[in-house]
C-alpha cells in the first residue's frame, strides 16, 4: 500500500534511513531530519504492519524562461534492504509522478542510476562533473581574500543565480534552512572577496584526510575561484569542486579532464499546461530545456 505523506511516522522514516541508507551516517541522518526531512510530501510504501520504502518530493521555485513556476525535486530515496527488487521505488516514483502531473510543470531529479527515472519518461538534461587539483595547481590565486564568515550569502546566491535559466530559485527561508543543514554537519562556510573587500562569491565545503571537498561554489569571476583554491592547498593537497556541466573549469585547468558525477533527469508532466505557460509547442523536457539561452545550476537544492 502507497501512503501519501509519513504525518506521525517520523521514528519510522529515521529508523528506515538508519537501516538503509549506508552512505549516510548517523550524525547525517539526524540533520537531514532537522532540516530537510518534510512528512508532507513523503511518500511511503506500506508491507508487513511497516514503512519499507520511502520517497521525498520537495515543492521548489524554478526559473524557467525567466518565469517562475513550482516543480518537484525528487530526493530523499530509501528502501529496506529485505524489501529491494520487489518494485517498491518504481510504484513509489509512479505516485510522485501522478501527483505532479496535476499540480507541476517538471519533476527533476539528480541521479547516478538514470535508467530508472527513463523508464518513467525523464530524460537526460545535463550531467554535473567533478574536478580533482592538486594543491601545486591551486596556488595562483590570494588565500587572503578569503574569509572564514557566513554573512548576506542569500543576496550573494540571489545575484549569481540571475546568469542561469531552467534552474531552482530558492526563497531566502529555503536557501538559509540547507545553510543550517550544513553547518549543523560541520561544513565550512567561506566568503571571497576583492581589493576593495567586497564580496565576490562564498563556497561550502569538507576537508577529509587532506582532502578538500567543495559542495557548493557561487562565484563572480575566476579570481575568486582561485583565491579560494589557494585558500584551501594551504591544509589540503587536492580539492575537488563540484560544478554543472556549462561551467568552463577547462579554461583554468585545460590539462585536468573532469569525471562525470551524476545526471540531470526532467520529466515534463504536462505539455500542454507547458505550452501555455511558455507559448511554445514542446512535447518532453528535453525540448523544453532546448528553448533556454541561459546555462543551468541546480547544485543547491
Amino acid at each position: 500500500m502507497i501512503c501519501h505523506n509519513s504525518v506521525g511516522y517520523d521514528a519510522q522514516i529515521k529508523d528506515l534511513l538508519i537501516k538503509s541508507a549506508f552512505n549516510m551516517d548517523k550524525k547525517e541522518i539526524d540533520a537531514w531530519i532537522k532540516y530537510q526531512y518534510d512528512p508532507q510530501h513523503m511518500f511511503c510504501f506500506w508491507q508487513d504492519d511497516k514503512i519499507t520504502s520511502c520517497l521525498q518530493v520537495t515543492k521548489r521555485t524554478m526559473m524557467f524562461l525567466d518565469r517562475q513556476m513550482r516543480v518537484s525535486v525528487i530526493g530523499m530515496a530509501a528502501t529496506l534492504p529485505d524489501y529491494r527488487q520487489r518494485k517498491q521505488f518504481s510504484n513509489l516514483l509512479d505516485a510522485a509522478i501522478s501527483q505532479a502531473t496535476y499540480n507541476d510543470l517538471l519533476t527533476i531529479t539528480y541521479t547516478n542510476m538514470p535508467k530508472l527515472f527513463e523508464a518513467k519518461s525523464f530524460q537526460h538534461i545535463s550531467n554535473t562533473k567533478e574536478y580533482w587539483i592538486g594543491a601545486p595547481l591551486c596556488r595562483s590565486g590570494n588565500p587572503y581574500h578569503v574569509k572564514q564568515k557566513a554573512e548576506n550569502l542569500y543576496t550573494l546566491y540571489f545575484q549569481f543565480m540571475q546568469y542561469f535559466d531552467g534552474s531552482i530559485l530558492l526563497s531566502e527561508d529555503e536557501f538559509n534552512n540547507l545553510i543550517q543543514f550544513h553547518k549543523s554537519l560541520k561544513k565550512s562556510i567561506v566568503t571571497m572577496v576583492n581589493e576593495d573587500k567586497q564580496p565576490k562569491g562564498f563556497a561550502i565545503y569538507s576537508t577529509k584526510d587532506n582532502q578538500a571537498h567543495v559542495e557548493v561554489l557561487v562565484y563572480f569571476d575566476s579570481q575568486a575561484i582561485q583565491d579560494l583554491l589557494s585558500y584551501l592547498s594551504i591544509n589540503n593537497e587536492v580539492t575537488s569542486i563540484l560544478i554543472s556541466e556549462s561551467e568552463r573549469f577547462d579554461k583554468l585547468f585545460p590539462l585536468h579532464f573532469p569525471r562525470t558525477d551524476k545526471k540531470l533527469m526532467v520529466r515534463l508532466n504536462n505539455y500542454k499546461l507547458f505550452d501555455k505557460f511558455s507559448n511554445t509547442n514542446v512535447r518532453n523536457a528535453k525540448t523544453a530545456y532546448e528553448l533556454l539561452e541561459k546555462p543551468t545550476w541546480n547544485h543547491f537544492q
